[in-house]
């Protein structure tokens, strides 16, 4: 009985080694099906930038409620930032960055540690808030955690978040008619 008792005991660890193991190979695989994910979103230049907080000139974050976004295509801007996190929580009338822009420049280059960075600058007159907007810069992580930090006339303004599939809602053509 001893002898079965410590096959068990064996058998067990054996099997818990193994799962262990597939486990983080599978992570592995998850991690790297993601780098590619985001190499291809910001090769292809169309994706969204989802904000999840903000954080204040000196350093503090707070939450975001969904909805504040940055949507990037090849040939489009659209911003939805709050300026601060009062200003997410109010119903309404706080101050946003928002616009439409559809003349700018876009430029990625290779960051640290495997980040990427994307570099928007506007340029000529744009729609909404634009005029207030310099720079938009985004330092996205291989896993696409992304911060983005908006230049302006006043002081710079950054965001945590993270970059996805381009979500963008147009009305459709009929609809306009």
């Amino acid at each position: 009985m001893k002898n079965l008792s410590k096959l068990f005991v064996v058998f067990a660890l054996v099997f818990l080694g193994v799962n262990t193991t597939r486990a983080q190979r599978s992570l592995k695989d998850d991690e790297a099906n993601k780098a590619a994910e985001v190499k291809d979103l910001i090769s292809g230049g169309r994706y969204t930038f989802e904000a999840t907080k903000v954080i204040s000139q000196k350093g503090n974050s707070s939450s975001l409620a969904s909805g504040y976004d940055l949507d990037v295509s090849k040939d489009t801007l659209i911003a939805n930032l709050p300026v601060s996190a009062r200003t997410a929580t109010m119903n309404s009338g706080g101050k946003k960055i928002e616009f439409t822009c559809t003349n700018f420049g876009y430029n990625v280059s290779a960051g640290k540690n495997g980040h990427q960075e994307v570099t928007i600058l506007p340029k000529g007159k744009n729609s909404g808030g634009m005029k207030e907007v310099r720079e938009l810069k985004l330092d996205i992580s291989s896993l696409g955690y992304t911060t983005l930090t908006v230049t302006g006339s006043g002081s710079p303004i950054s965001y945590y978040g993270y970059i996805k599939g381009h979500s963008a809602e147009f009305p459709s053509v009929s609809a306009q008619q």
